[in-house]
């Protein structure tokens, strides 16, 4: 049997504040099951995600036997990485810290941002038990939005950004929180493969950047232990899981270490009815449909 393993970014499943967003939540969770149903998800990596409790919904919405969601710490918005899973679990924890670490370029620097980039959403770690292939990690992520990131005052207020060089300090603070992401789960990974080189591993989630960032190279690193986009398998004219001024954009993977890339057998982005999204918003979704598509990838 092969393993399915679906990765989604769901926007904003949260728990509803007002009767609007309470009329639709369960259109939604139809929606985002009906998903998982048509992709037959064995596992699936799903991003911004509220409330547990939706989340077990969300579970028992589908008829795919999901087991109890395995779910990551939230954000100050209140969203998480989740895993749902109906193959056998071996193990699973969640990957938290207070700060992550940025490269010096001596041995003795100081850290240059002193403990200012927080991994806002744990990053989920399940070994599960796929048919004919054997154990497989899974690591669920969510990396910071491309949103730029004002510079502070020392109380903490964001200052106004009055010139074209302050805005793109932003920017680059933006791009340099994506990639102590990267770093950190990178090193996760490699923890892996130093203790079994061997091992199955994979990365799932919503990276927000493109498959030639700085990003999603450093996240895949090189050499031995390398992970291999497999969305690589789908036609060019295909690739793309976000629509952004109406242009197709990927920003969501499945990266996998070569022995596990080399049993992909298919690979499809649900994209045919994408909504058009907007890289600068935050806010709720109310609409059954995210502005993500899911990318579905069969390893026999």
């Amino acid at each position: 049997m092969p393993l399915t393993l679906a990765t989604f970014n769901v926007e904003n499943l949260l728990e509803p504040r007002n009767d609007v967003e309470r009329a639709a939540i369960g259109l939604k969770v139809a929606a985002v099951a009906q998903t998982l149903q048509s992709a037959s998800a064995d596992v699936a990596a799903l991003q911004e995600v509220g409330p547990v409790s939706l989340a077990r919904e969300l579970a028992t919405a589908s008829s795919l036997a999901y087991g109890e969601p395995i779910a990551g710490t939230a954000d100050d918005r209140g969203i998480r990485c989740l895993l749902l899973a109906r193959l056998p679990v071996l193990h699973a924890q969640v990957h938290t810290a207070e700060a992550l670490r940025f490269p010096s370029f001596r041995v003795g620097d100081p850290d240059p941002f002193a403990g200012r980039i927080p991994l806002r959403r744990g990053v989920v770690h399940a070994v599960v038990r796929a048919p004919t292939i054997g154990p497989v990690h899974v690591f669920v992520v969510h990396f910071k939005s491309r949103i730029a990131v004002p510079l502070r005052d020392p109380s903490g207020v964001p200052t106004a950004e009055e010139t074209s060089q302050a805005r793109a300090e932003g920017v680059a603070r933006s791009l340099a929180w994506r990639a102590a992401e990267a770093l950190h789960v990178r090193g996760l990974v490699d923890d892996v493969l130093r203790a079994d080189p061997s091992a199955h591993v994979v990365v799932a989630g919503d990276m927000n950047d493109v498959p030639e960032s700085p990003v999603i190279e450093l996240l895949c690193g090189s050499g031995e232990g390398a992970l291999t986009d497999c969305a690589t398998r789908i036609d060019a004219p295909h690739r793309f899981s976000v629509l952004r001024a109406g242009r197709g954009q990927q920003i969501d993977y499945v990266l996998a270490t070569a022995r596990l890339f080399d049993r992909v057998t298919d690979a499809r982005f649900f994209n045919e009815h994408l909504a058009q999204g907007d890289a600068e918003s935050s806010g709720r979704a109310t609409a059954g449909q995210s502005d993500h598509a899911a990318l579905v990838v069969r390893f026999d």
